[in-house]
């Protein structure tokens, strides 16, 4: 059992791991580690097959897409442009460099696609180049170039905080800290109504929360408490607890008046509750459509969603694990909580159909074919189908009966089991070949890929930091995504000790990996 993949496997992992955790003055090789000793371990023969490569890697990039689908789209809507233009200034330039140093060298079209192709460590760039003209030395010169183009990208990723003396923990809290601006925290507190208008008209609760785009959430009504009517009339006098932004508590005070201390006291029946939402009959469902909360007297001030205080929109969707700020009668606590969760250990963690499902359809999706001008047919690939697939899932949250969105466990498991696999698959199947590469073809092709590589993402990056002043979480995340290393963003996710990264590299993988390949079938074209 010793010469069998599974043992070769773990002990990889094992040793990858224990090397990868030995810090020297604060500097650790993380996951380099485990990639250097796949190659090691793939040249005196210790492979593992190109299955496990893909399970790997359909279960790392699934996980990554369900948890950045709805973050995916908000960035997309707020600086998804920039990102993916960056994206593409970086692709631009990687092809460039090593297309010209393919015509100054004199190289056939088939070693310099090669080159591109493994210095990208692109498998559907090559399968794109070989559709083009199916010839052996451009996936030689792909895997010599490629275990270099990991190795080299990753331990950038690693470098470039470094070089450029940035902090990522201060990264990290500025990130959180610009979330927070676009989700200011939200606020309770208590307002008696003493605007002469409600002394001769009408206004009824719902409206106040429609215009200040507040959450009323207790009411004192002429001296006493009235729950029974869902849409009750405000009147002067009346006292009352909103929750909301500063902002739009402020402007809330224009309307009604006076604002109170907490030493009011409701004389109601009302408790307070903090819930998380683990009851996969209300995950992925909008809070309007919960009709229960009405029938339980229910009201959900607030949803606190990964360090982030959401206002409780009746169009907003429910994600597990979501923390919400729930106000409901004192006979109701039991019934509420039960319907809301509260338990994330309950929730069907090993519930494998959202996730084979997924997965089916996204390798599905990344076999169709389809057209442009000037190229032809090309194909999303495996990883671009999984990934696809994924950020739509993610963002619906549900289909029907079937919850798409999986509990922290679950996808914490399946991106660390994913990404381990991936690497060690990977790096034994370059290892293999590495001596052989070296030996027929010299070190010139690695030299201009990592040429290319170092000086393309060195100026970006520069660009990015100094420039654009962007943050470094973001700059990590779209240098990763626009190459669609995978190996990368681990890193990135690694050093910042966060999933932040992944938001950026999910808002550009779908573009780079596109632009991956286009550019892949026009280099066979244009020399």
């Amino acid at each position: 059992m010793i010469h069998n993949e599974i043992f070769y496997l773990f002990a990889i992992i094992s040793v990858g791991y224990i090397l990868g955790n030995i810090k020297i003055r604060g500097f650790s090789l993380d996951v380099t580690a485990m990639l250097i000793v796949a190659l090691i371990a793939g040249h005196y023969g210790m492979v593992i097959s190109d299955a496990f490569q893909y399970f790997g890697l359909a279960i790392f990039i699934y996980a990554v897409g369900l948890q950045s689908g709805p973050g995916f789209f908000d960035t997309i809507k707020n600086e998804g442009l920039k990102l993916n233009l960056i994206a593409v200034v970086l692709l631009l330039l990687i092809f460039g460099i090593i297309f010209t140093c393919g015509y100054i060298f004199e190289m056939p079209r088939t070693i310099t696609d090669g080159i591109f192709a493994g210095a990208l460590t692109s498998v559907p760039a090559l399968a794109a180049a070989l559709e083009i003209k199916h010839t052996a030395t451009t996936s030689v010169m792909f895997g010599l170039v490629y275990p270099f183009g990991i190795v080299v990208t990753v331990l950038l990723m690693r470098l470039l905080p470094v070089l450029f003396r940035v902090d990522l923990q201060k990264e990290v809290e500025a990130y959180e800290a610009a979330q927070k601006t676009r989700f200011p925290d939200i606020y309770t507190r208590n307002f008696r109504i003493t605007n002469e208008n409600f002394k001769t008209s009408e206004i009824k609760k719902s409206k106040i929360e429609s215009m200040t785009a507040t959450v009323i959430e207790r009411m004192s009504l002429d001296g006493k408490v009235e729950h029974d009517d869902e849409d009750v009339i405000l009147r002067f006098g009346d006292v009352i607890r909103v929750a909301g932004t500063e902002e739009q508590l402020a402007n809330l005070s224009i309307v009604l008046g006076q604002e109170i201390g907490e030493e009011h006291v409701f004389k109601d029946d009302m408790s307070v509750l903090r819930l998380l939402t683990t009851n996969k009959e209300i995950v992925g469902k909008k809070i309007g459509m919960i009709k229960e909360l009405k029938s339980l007297r229910t009201v959900i001030t607030k949803v606190r969603r990964a360090g982030i205080d959401i206002p409780s929109y009746p169009n907003l969707t429910l994600r597990l694990g979501d923390k919400l700020y729930v106000v409901a009668p004192e006979i109701y606590v039991e019934k509420v909580t039960k319907f809301i969760g509260n338990d994330l250990l309950k929730y069907p963690a090993a519930d494998f159909l959202p996730i084979s499902l997924g997965v089916v359809l996204g390798i599905l999706l990344g076999s169709i074919p389809f057209y442009i001008p000037g190229v032809g047919a090309i194909k999303l690939s495996f990883v671009g189908g999984i990934l696809i697939t994924a950020l739509v899932l993610g963002r619906l949250g549900r289909v029907g009966p079937i919850v798409w969105n999986l509990s922290p466990h679950s996808t914490t498991l399946l991106k660390t089991l994913g990404q381990l696999i991936f690497i060690a698959t990977l790096g034994t199947n370059a290892g293999k070949y590495l001596l052989e590469s070296l030996h027929n073809n010299g070190f010139l092709p690695i030299a201009i890929a990592l040429g290319a590589l170092i000086i393309s993402l060195g100026l970006v990056a520069f660009t990015c930091k100094v420039v654009l002043k962007m943050n470094f979480i973001d700059i990590l995340g779209v240098l990763s995504g626009a190459m669609t290393s995978t190996p990368s963003l681990t890193m990135a996710n690694n050093m910042t000790k966060t999933d932040y990264p992944s938001i950026a590299y999910a808002a550009v993988y779908p573009l780079g990996l596109v632009l991956v390949i286009v550019l892949a079938q026009l280099g066979m074209k244009i020399m």
